[in-house]
C-alpha cells in the first residue's frame, strides 16, 4: 500500500515544514518581544516628555511671579525715593 519511498518523501516534507515553521515562529516571538520593549520605552518617553513639559510651565509661571515681583520692587523704590525726597524737602 504505502512504498517507502513515499513514506520517506512524506516524512522528510513534514520534517522541512516543521523546520521553516519553528524558525518563522521563533523569528515572530522574537519581534513580538522587541516591540513590546519598543512600545513600553515609548510610553516611558511619553511620560517622561509629559512630566518635563509641567515643569517648564511650573518654569515658566515662577518666571512670571519673579517677574511681578521685580516690578513691585521697581515702584516700591521709587515710591520710597520720592518720599525720601519729599521728607528732605520738609526737613
Amino acid at each position: 500500500m504505502w512504498k517507502p519511498e513515499i513514506i520517506s518523501m512524506f516524512l522528510s516534507a513534514s520534517v522541512s515544514v516543521l523546520t521553516l515553521f519553528t524558525f518563522f515562529q521563533s523569528r515572530m516571538t522574537n519581534s513580538e518581544r522587541r516591540t513590546t520593549i519598543l512600545e513600553e520605552k515609548d510610553k516611558q518617553q511619553d511620560k517622561e516628555l509629559i512630566e518635563i513639559k509641567k515643569r517648564l510651565d511650573n518654569h515658566d509661571k515662577q518666571n512670571e511671579a519673579l517677574i511681578r515681583l521685580t516690578t513691585e520692587i521697581t515702584n516700591l523704590s521709587e515710591k520710597v525715593e520720592k518720599i525720601d525726597t519729599k521728607l528732605e524737602e520738609l526737613s
